[in-house]
């Protein structure tokens, strides 16, 4: 018995020092703290209640603890499709952590990691199926366009939408 108790004592305390620091819990997913919740093995946070400009979602996002999220990988991006049409808010626009701001056609990650081009993430723009950024100088900032299912598209930056954050 007192085995027993000692050990569920050591797994509270593990569990506790991992949600401190949005580790994998065990048995579970991620810890995250409010408004954060766990999507796709991550935090995210999807702001349905305020809209900006890319650069006032991301200080948005920081006030909470977070930043506009890194899509860099295809099921986090689709488990975050998912809750946003579970959620029931499939038809807002989305910024998030992507932009050629810096140099035209050079698409970074706020993280300064390179953003993967084409399919899975880009919508389909034209006859000719175009699966990239347009590549307008005015348009630097990347969005979860809701005119294209919530792909990625490049929008002014200063433009109004809600944003997704990451923890």
């Amino acid at each position: 018995m007192n085995s027993w108790l000692l050990m569920v004592l050591l797994l509270g305390a593990a569990t506790t020092e991992a949600a401190k620091n949005n580790e994998t819990i065990p048995g579970g997913g991620v810890s995250c703290e409010s408004p954060f919740q766990e999507v796709g093995g991550r935090c995210l946070y999807v702001d349905v209640y305020n809209t900006g400009s890319w650069d006032v979602m991301r200080s948005n996002c920081r006030s909470v603890g977070g930043d506009l999220a890194v899509l860099n990988d295809a099921e986090v991006y689709s488990a975050l499709i998912r809750y946003i049409h579970g959620s029931g808010f499939p038809d807002l626009t989305y910024w998030i952590g992507a932009t050629d701001e810096g140099h035209e056609g050079l698409w970074l990650w706020i993280d300064q990691e390179p953003v993967q081009l084409g399919t899975p993430y880009w919508a389909n723009y034209g006859c000719d199926n175009n699966q990239m950024p347009t590549g307008e100088d005015n348009q630097n900032c990347a969005v979860l366009d809701s005119s294209y299912h919530l792909y990625f598209n490049d929008l002014n930056c200063n433009s109004n939408h809600y944003s997704v954050c990451e923890q």
